[in-house]
């Protein structure tokens, strides 16, 4: 929870967020709408939710294409339609009725029987027993529900979306908390909701269903970054600023701006706008920034980045500020740039913009980012927006590449003192065994060769040897 220091503080906020318009942030519905194709949501009903009807579209056209996305539809459809209308189907597929029909062949049922009969799933029961269709249901869905599981993004906790679908054991219960509260229901489709409440749709965004599946499960979502983007606001204005430049260029400050989010960042331009930036200029300390301004180049899009490490003369005074803002100075005198794009939560750096003649637009942190220097920006009109509000990408690449390398380098450092002859030698010599060279050789390739660690709940390794 947010708290402020006093009420001017707060006023500021409000006044900040009246203003700007940036707070309206783009919600993300491919999870929503994956989630509501599962459920057996209409196509029609689909459409409504994610109103780019293009990405919606291709969307469910690859969830369509794909049988076990299919095979969860059908059952979970079959089994909401049961529940939702238990007594009518009941009456009509009892043989002894004068309206007697096979379920399968009912109208509301009949094509979602028909796809399971294609990928050979079998539910039709012996006694036309509505409660044993469900726990033949529950059983399938129970049995393929993994199956899904690539549809969705890796940090999402899928095992939250697999307790969608399962149904507690206590079927009657959960038939009868359906039936009264089935307009709380999305589009009246049954899941596994322990306390249904009127909010609306829910599957309305990505951030809605998932802070409800969450909460559901005794936890919180916490990754709203994932599922929300910057406003239109926010987009358009960058975008403008970049129209009306001839030279630009990114001046970063690597203590004060997270190279994740400025990746994010650029993420979400488009060609024509990543075209028209000449490159990106990142200062880092040395010794306290991160490694990672080191490997942004591979995801920029074919800007070139500039990496200036500044080292520090005294210990706790860093020189990232100065070199900037030279920086900033020789390219707008000495190469013509037009246009700055200032990545900085810093206020100190408001002198090189009084100063330097250009245009700017400064991209901040949130968090990090003073009331009054975004008063003073916004008094010399000069856009600012925050880096943290573009949605980090699915799967974070740069993040992956980052880590990768800063762990192979820890196990290189730990493994530094241990050479595979030398430690083969040891064993010999402790083993107090004499040895053929040739079957010293047979012993590298045979043992030392195929060493595997493996790791415990703990983090703590073990070799095991063939």
């Amino acid at each position: 929870m947010e708290t402020y220091n006093s009420l001017s503080e707060l006023k500021n906020l409000e006044v900040e967020t009246s203003d700007e318009k940036s707070c309206y942030r783009n919600h993300t519905k491919s999870i929503a709408v994956t989630i509501a194709y599962l459920l057996g949501v209409q196509e029609n009903y689909i459409h409504t939710i994610d109103s780019d009807n293009d990405s919606c579209e291709i969307l469910l056209d690859n969830l369509n294409s794909n049988y076990k996305a299919k095979v969860i539809r059908s059952l979970n459809n079959i089994r909401s339609n049961i529940i939702l209308n238990f007594k009518s189907t009941s009456k009509t597929i009892r043989i002894s009725s004068l309206e007697y029909t096979p379920i399968y062949k009912m109208d509301i049922y009949k094509d979602d029987f028909l796809v399971l009969k294609n990928y050979d799933i079998n539910i039709v029961t012996a006694r036309q027993d509505l409660n044993e269709y469900l726990i033949n249901i529950n059983k399938e869905i129970l049995n393929h529900i993994e199956d899904v599981r690539s549809f969705f993004p890796d940090w999402i906790e899928f095992k939250y979306i697999r307790n969608m679908f399962i149904m507690p054991n206590n079927i009657k219960a959960e038939i009868e908390k359906y039936q009264r509260n089935q307009n709380l229901y999305p589009f009246k489709r049954y899941f596994n909701w322990k306390h249904p409440q009127p909010m609306g749709n829910i599957l309305a965004t990505d951030s809605k269903i998932l802070e409800i599946i969450y909460r559901d499960n005794g936890t919180y979502f916490n990754e709203l970054n994932k599922v929300l983007d910057a406003s239109d606001n926010v987009k358009f204005n960058i975008n403008e600023f970049i129209k009306r430049g001839e030279k630009i260029q990114i001046h970063v400050d690597g203590e004060n701006c997270d190279p994740y989010k400025l990746a994010a960042m650029f993420d979400s331009l488009q060609d024509f706008e990543i075209q028209k930036i000449d490159k990106v200029v990142v200062y880092f300390d040395e010794r306290f920034s991160s490694k990672a301004w080191m490997m942004l180049k591979h995801f920029t899009f074919g800007v070139d980045v500039e990496t200036i490490p500044v080292k520090r003369v005294i210990e706790n005074k860093s020189l990232v500020d100065h070199k900037l803002v030279a920086g900033i100075s020789k390219a707008v005198f000495k190469d013509g740039i037009d246009s700055i794009i200032l990545a900085s939560s810093d206020s100190d750096f408001w002198s090189v913009i009084e100063d330097v003649d250009a245009q700017y637009l400064v991209l901040a942190e949130s968090d990090k980012c003073g009331f009054e220097f975004k008063d003073l920006l916004r008094n010399h009109d000069i856009f600012y927006c925050y880096i943290d509000k573009f949605k980090a990408p699915e799967k974070d690449e740069f993040f992956e590449l980052v880590f990768k390398y800063e762990l192979e380098k820890l196990i290189k450092e730990s493994f530094s003192m241990a050479n595979a002859n030398d430690m083969l030698n040891e064993a010999v010599t402790q083993s107090r065994a004499q040895i053929s060279v040739v079957e010293k050789e047979k012993m590298y390739h045979d043992i030392l060769s195929n060493i595997k660690l493996t790791l415990n709940r703990d983090g703590n390794y073990s070799v095991l040897l063939p």
